[in-house]
């Protein structure tokens, strides 16, 4: 009941484009001040792109420019089926007044630019982004340098503007880029994408709808045909795999080349090695209640960054991509009812409401100007006072809480999983996901463990070895393969963490991980992970595992399994419940 307005939603008011100003001046004049100071430009830019059409951006100079002084530069851009931000509003209008040129991009394919929308493609959008490096080396005289004379630039954006700084820092020749702020972005998309080879169906439609609505160049037809095979068949088709993961971070930090891509109307030649980036200094943020980029997704950047070199660091807050889309939203007398019908859980939603984009008392619009403040002038006490946890972790509880700790929590307390009643997948786990854990064949809540007067904080990298079983044994078997249909034996569960308090279960952070197929996920020796959460625990919850046999996150992308209705699901999950000795600093 909960997916009747899902679609309609979400395809009318997520990605609309940001707003724009039309009003600005389409001159492309600029230099140095003949003498005295200046006031503040705002000019719109286009020029040529290096691979087809053309690229727009948005140039904003700093408020005050005095003759022979140096100004650092900040790029921004948007989200996926955004523009460019043409007013100096926000946080662009605290640059400029604080001393940066700030340039404002419309990525290929959105905006005004034009071009086939590629995602990120190290040979479209990465040429463009050092094409905007290569003007701004030569348009913008009063830029400050270093004494070797390379630039001083930074970068910030959230989510597809988190994209294109990774990317821009992996593929400039001259690594002009010094000062990184990516948000909710992503280390692998097929991972974002196809986890557990379990196609993230709601969200796939999600994107596609926005960049349908907010491109001007259209989205390429290879990524069409890889949504539309992967959306029919239920299985994301291999070249698409390929594509998703040479448009990733996780390319470049791996070092495997990727070699011809044959889709359907063509083939791909991925033309950029996949050579390990330069160091930089990276401030990283991520949204624990992100269903899209999760913290995992930002566990794993963190950690390849941090071998680059440079000074990388990673703060959480409770935003990101968010749809509360929920009965309860819609009607609140609604989610009662159905509450009281469900045995008391919350019935299954894509996800509930963000909260704030900062990590306890560390704002993130602070935080970015300070890490500039810092890593482009040198001015370190401003970031010392904004950011006092030093290059610690911290890790989002809630809104006003948060902890720092030094090193990534991976695995921890290991508790055995053993569901008393068989888990229901394919249609009828489609039907009995909205019946709750306390009604036969609804979501499984498998208790862990309850917390006595102390609580507990749950925070950073859960583990799992767990096994789907048949209930019929003969499913098992490799012949049911050969012997049924091809979209027979082919179970798909979907577990997560949760707590119950006051006698309902709450999914922790809205994460949850696809089990896909008859065997054991992870191992002892090498342990599959479950998504990254982060939860201070009450006295008297109780943490547990949650089964869901189908969930709006995969709105498509429930089994098709038309002999195995039904599973059984036993293993060990190992959760970051942190010590004392663990937390370095909380209440900041």
């Amino acid at each position: 009941m909960r997916l009747l307005p899902l679609l309609t939603l979400t395809l009318a008011v997520l990605f609309l484009p940001a707003c724009s100003d039309s009003s600005s001046n389409p001159s492309e004049s600029g230099g140095e001040p003949g003498g005295g100071v200046a006031a503040a430009e705002n000019r719109r830019i286009e020029i040529p792109s290096p691979v087809d059409g053309s690229i727009v951006f948005q140039l904003f100079t700093p408020a005050v420019m005095e003759a022979g002084q140096r100004y650092p530069l900040v790029l921004h851009s948007h989200g996926f089926g955004g523009s460019r931000q043409t007013a100096p509003t926000g946080l662009i209008g605290t640059l400029v007044d604080n001393g940066y040129y700030v340039i404002s991009i419309d990525q290929r394919g959105f905006g005004e630019s034009t071009g086939p929308v590629r995602v990120m493609d190290p040979d479209a959008e990465g040429r463009d982004l050092v094409a905007i490096l290569d003007w701004a080396e030569t348009a913008l005289p009063q830029l400050q340098r270093d004494a070797s004379g390379r630039m001083m630039v930074g970068s910030y954006g959230s989510s597809y503007g988190g994209g294109y700084q990774l990317l821009l820092q992996a593929v400039d020749p001259k690594a002009r880029l010094r000062a990184l702020v990516p948000d909710i972005t992503w280390h692998d998309l097929t991972e974002s994408l196809n986890p557990g080879g379990a196609i993230k169906s709601g969200w796939a439609l999600v994107l596609v709808a926005g960049g349908e609505a907010g491109s001007q160049g259209d989205l390429d037809n290879v990524i069409r045909e890889t949504l539309v095979r992967g959306l029919s068949s239920n299985n994301f088709p291999t070249p698409g795999l390929d594509f998703f993961r040479y448009h990733s971070p996780r390319y470049f930090c791996d070092g495997q080349a990727i070699p011809e891509i044959a889709f359907a109307q063509g083939t791909e030649i991925p033309m950029t090695p996949p050579i390990a980036p330069p160091a930089a200094d990276i401030l990283l943020w991520q949204g624990f209640p992100d269903t899209l980029f999760n913290v995992t997704e930002a566990f794993d950047n963190l950690r390849c960054l941090r071998a680059r070199g440079g000074d990388v660091r990673l703060l959480t807050h409770q935003s990101g991509h968010v749809l509360p889309l929920s009965v309860e939203s819609l009607s609140a007398d609604l989610d009662n009812v159905l509450a009281a019908l469900s045995g008391a859980v919350v019935v299954p939603e894509f996800q509930g409401p963000a909260g704030a984009n900062a990590c306890g008392g560390i704002g993130r619009e602070a935080a970015t100007l300070a890490w500039f403040e810092a890593k482009l002038k040198g001015r370190d006490a401003a970031l010392q006072q904004v950011i006092p946890i030093g290059d610690a972790i911290c890790l989002s509880l809630a809104d006003d809480d948060a902890v720092a700790v030094r090193d990534i929590p991976v695995g921890g307390s290991d508790f055995p999983v053993e569901a008393s009643t068989p888990a229901f997948s394919g249609l009828l786990g489609v039907v009995t996901s909205v019946l709750g854990p306390n009604l036969p064949g609804g979501i499984q809540a498998i208790p862990l463990q309850t917390f006595g007067d102390e609580g507990a904080v749950l925070a950073g990298q859960p583990t799992m070895q767990l096994t789907l079983s048949p209930v019929i044994e003969a499913l098992a078997q490799p012949e049911c393969l050969s012997a049924f249909l091809p979209l027979a034996c082919d179970p798909i569960v979907y577990v997560g963490l949760g707590y119950q308090r006051d006698g309902r279960w709450q999914l922790i952070d809205d994460q949850l991980k696809p089990l896909r197929g008859f065997g054991t996920h992870g191992s002892a020796q090498a342990p599959e992970r479950l998504v990254a959460v982060a939860e201070r625990l009450q006295p008297g919850d109780t943490v547990g595992l949650l089964v869901y046999g189908f969930h709006p996150q995969y709105l498509g992308t429930f089994s098709r399994d038309v002999l195995v209705p039904a599973l059984t699901l036993s293993g060990r999950v190992q959760l970051p419940l942190l010590s004392p000795e663990q937390i370095v600093a909380e209440g900041f």
